[in-house]
């Protein structure tokens, strides 16, 4: 972080510049005025400065940040947290940041999905349909809760706010799949029909 005096005619105006050290590199210019700053004033300046930088780029980096935590995801299938460290040494963000975008967003998993990936949909329709009811059934079924895999890597079970499938509600997709106007007997046979 500098002081820039900048000498326009018989006028003199100053500026804070800053090179940030993030790949690629940028340059910040802050416009402070005619009067040179003091000592104290240009410690609480940068300080300032440096919260303004730190936000606009987070602003300019966000929408990228998505973007490529869903190439990733449309690689694996959910996002590998070795991934995830990968691309913080590339983009120089911390992993933890990261994995707070992660997290915000629920169309990103960070655990590996089975091999059937059951999304049972908990939209108004279904629920009013007792979608709530066969939830639980179907985690007892499975032996996992929603939101999880098995631990043999063979069935995940998520909750799906829509499926757009309304007139058959209430309903579970199974890799792409829709089942419709469940009851519990149905999704029974469904879920033996994974074994």
């Amino acid at each position: 972080m500098m002081l820039r005096e900048v000498k326009v005619n018989s006028n003199v105006y100053y500026y804070l510049f800053h090179i940030s050290s993030a790949k690629p590199f940028k340059k910040h210019i802050k416009f402070l005025g005619e009067k040179k700053p003091s000592f104290k004033e240009m410690k609480k300046l940068e300080s300032n400065f440096l919260k303004e930088i730190k936000s606009s780029s987070a602003q300019e980096l966000y929408p990228n940040v998505i973007v490529l935590l869903q190439k990733i995801q449309e690689q694996y299938g959910y996002l590998p947290e070795s991934e995830i460290v990968r691309l913080s040494k590339e983009l120089d963000i911390p992993a933890v940041d990261l994995s707070g975008v992660a997290t915000f967003y629920s169309q990103f998993k960070l655990i590996k999905p089975g091999k059937y990936k059951l999304s049972l949909c908990r939209g108004t329709a279904c629920h009013v349909k007792n979608s709530l009811e066969l939830l639980k059934y179907t985690e007892e079924l499975l032996g996992v809760k929603a939101g999880k895999t098995q631990e043999s890597g063979k069935v995940s079970l998520d909750i799906v706010n829509c499926l757009g499938a309304c007139a058959k509600a209430p309903v579970i997709m199974i890799n792409g799949v829709v089942y419709g106007e469940l009851t519990k007997e149905k999704i029974k046979k469904i879920v033996e029909g994974l074994k």
